[in-house]
């Protein structure tokens, strides 16, 4: 923690080892028994939360100085303060599969709210933002005006150059190599097989093929070769003008989805999606941003800027 969020906290009666005890329990136990909307009750106290609230509950803190990156920010730490948060908490609870307990809330009405894990998080109109890996850690953010990370759902998409040498298949299944290498590297994906997809009217009619196909182990091109033949094979008799073809890369692990297509409709070329569901952003947020990077570096090879699609 820094000297000016050390000061902030210690101003508002905080010390290390302090103990709440009675108090921080009878909040938690306030919160606890709240009901929810269907008549249950809408917390659970888990082991993180308890040491959190014992050592900050009943703290009114306040910024010492400006904020670094965003307007500094003080809070109240009462758990009955957040209480009524379950409706807003359950859905991101659901997303991030980790338990939510409140914690307080900010000068500007924010919700503070704890995981499993001992994260601070707060919501406000904008969304979830991740404040720290620990309540100390997150309230410093507060106090200090450090920007917080936004915990949302992410999606782009890389409109790509056909490869003019390469038929469509070719130039569709050796463009897949490029996110299973990029994932694979970044501990994102390890793709193991690839979901192949015929569908007529350009992605809007009926599908004519929907299978899978393992990868093959070793080089890439190896793996490109073995399932280009595998897939020529699958298809068969099957007309493909007019229809989308696509790739997606399985399995769709800590909800990471990636997937090439070719022929949907408004596309000139291929069209190279990535896109990373609300745990994966909060477990794997600086891997997929390293990720996006190089897809984007890619993109511009392949004559056509990414486009980010949320």
């Amino acid at each position: 923690m820094s000297t000016t969020g050390h000061d902030a906290l210690r101003a508002a009666g905080w010390l290390p080892g302090r103990d709440a005890g009675n108090e921080a329990l009878l909040g938690m136990l306030t919160a606890v028994g709240t009901a929810s909307p269907d008549g249950r009750k809408a917390w659970e106290p888990f082991p993180a939360a308890e040491r959190a609230l014992r050592a900050f509950h009943g703290l009114t803190i306040s910024p010492l100085a400006p904020g670094a990156d965003v307007a500094a920010t003080g809070c109240v730490i009462d758990p009955a303060a957040a209480r009524f948060a379950h409706r807003t908490a359950t859905s991101f609870a659901r997303a991030i599969g980790q338990r939510l307990f409140p914690f307080g809330h900010t000068d500007t009405d924010a919700l503070l709210l704890l995981d499993e894990e001992g994260r601070l998080f707060s919501v406000d109109h904008g969304g979830w933002w991740l404040l720290g890996e620990s309540a100390e850690a997150g309230l410093t953010t507060l106090v200090e005006g450090r920007a917080p990370r936004r915990i949302t759902p992410r999606s782009h998409r890389w409109q790509l150059a056909r490869v003019p040498a390469e038929d469509e298949l070719t130039d569709l299944v050796k463009t897949a190599m490029v996110p299973v290498y990029v994932l694979h590297r970044h501990g994102l994906l390890t793709a193991r097989a690839a979901r192949f997809r015929v569908i007529g009217l350009r992605g809007h009619g009926p599908v004519r093929l929907d299978e899978e196909f393992p990868l093959a182990p070793g080089p890439l091109d190896g793996s490109a070769a073995s399932l280009l033949d595998d897939i020529r094979l699958a298809v068969g008799s099957i007309l493909l003008a007019s229809t989308e073809r696509s790739l997606e890369l399985l399995p769709a692990t800590v909800g990471i989805v990636c997937s090439i297509s070719v022929g949907r409709q408004g596309d000139r070329g291929l069209s190279m999606c990535l896109s990373a569901d609300t745990r994966a952003v909060l477990e794997s947020d600086v891997e997929l941003a390293d990720a996006v990077l190089e897809f984007s570096a890619y993109g511009d090879r392949r004559a056509t800027p990414a486009e980010p699609v949320t």
